[in-house]
């Protein structure tokens, strides 16, 4: 019964009262399937016309309760300099005592930065409608409790209200452009910059007005193309390493907001793929920190002479260190699509 109270007493803490922290925003170890959440101008930036991800997220497995996100995502390009996106997003927190159910669109624009080496640029944004709900009924407090019969009391505990919808938006942009480095080989530079939260919409369920910090994110992959052959002996082995930063709080770069780092690199051997990663959390405040290393594995399967690609990543995330026994190792599950179709005119929209 005492971790019990415990317990509910952690869950108000973090979920009734939102601060500076991460948490209030869903972390992916999957970038690439992820890549329009944490920056809606990669919009429309794949090999096919349409590209869909579908991503199941389940964390802190030591924690009682549901904690898991799944996200759906469609990407498809249009014949100018345009990309379009839709998406979806449901996470559950604490045995769906917590739920968030996220509808958006996503929008890029491309302009040409040198059209001699295909240099480009885009510009993104994203605007979505959030349900935020909270379940009071499913918590245990401590006037409920008798010391001999238990649970036998109604608590004196009601929340203004069990549910806030809100709407939210983010911008950003990114740079792509190519080096050739020795012997000739490829290299495909990618840097971007977003910024999350811009109207600081207000999630709480306690009538007072409690702001979501903005966030900014910044990531940054270089795809190195080798001269060696892949498993299948048609294509090339490729290199990918690869950063993302974020930055959360009510004064951003501050000692106040919190940090969120990943770093790795990945392998790609068609029909195979996988990487090695490592995540950190850090509160600048008290100067904790949660890390982990971050292992993906997964296959990719051409079909339909090629104008149809699946990929299956799965990705295990394994704590390092922990300031609690419930912030465990984490799981993800990714399932993306590529399809191409005959075009009656050239699509100028160089992607």
């Amino acid at each position: 019964m005492r971790n019990s109270v415990k317990f509910n007493c952690f869950c108000i803490f973090i979920l009734l009262i939102p601060t500076a922290s991460l948490g209030q925003d869903f972390n992916f170890s999957l970038f690439e399937q992820n890549k329009t959440y944490y920056n809606p101008a990669l919009t429309g930036v794949q090999k096919g016309l349409i590209n869909t991800n579908f991503i199941y997220r389940k964390q802190w497995l030591n924690f009682p309760g549901e904690f898991s996100t799944k996200h759906f995502n469609m990407n498809w390009k249009s014949y100018s300099s345009n990309g379009f996106g839709v998406f979806m997003i449901s996470n559950i927190e604490g045995d769906s005592f917590l739920t968030t159910n996220s509808f958006g669109a996503n929008y890029s624009w491309r302009g040409d930065l040198d059209k001699y080496t295909g240099a480009f640029f885009q510009l993104g944004l994203s605007a979505s409608y959030n349900i935020k709900k909270i379940d009071i009924s499913k918590l245990t407090f401590s006037d409920q409790l008798d010391e001999i019969y238990g649970k036998v009391y109604g608590s004196s505990f009601v929340p203004d209200q069990n549910k806030r919808n809100y709407i939210d938006f983010s911008v950003g942009t990114f740079v792509n452009f190519s080096t050739v480095g020795f012997g000739g080989n490829t290299f495909t530079h990618i840097v971007g910059l977003a910024l999350h939260h811009l109207t600081r919409p207000n999630e709480s369920f306690q009538g007072i007005n409690v702001e979501i910090p903005m966030k900014l994110t910044f990531h940054a992959q270089s795809k190195y193309q080798t001269k060696t052959y892949s498993l299948n002996r048609r294509d090339k082995l490729s290199i990918t390493p690869w950063v993302l930063y974020e930055n959360k709080g009510e004064a951003l770069m501050s000692s106040q907001s919190v940090s969120s780092f990943m770093c790795g690199v990945d392998f790609s051997s068609d029909p195979l793929t996988g990487g090695i990663g490592y995540r950190s959390h850090l509160n600048q405040t008290d100067g904790t920190s949660y890390n982990s290393m971050v292992f993906m594995l997964g296959s990719r399967i051409y079909v339909e002479n090629n104008k149809t690609v699946y990929r299956l990543f799965y990705t295990y995330d394994l704590a390092i260190n922990n300031y609690t026994k419930y912030t465990r190792d984490s799981h993800e599950i990714g399932l993306s699509m590529d399809f191409s179709f005959k075009r009656r005119r050239k699509c100028i929209n160089r992607f």
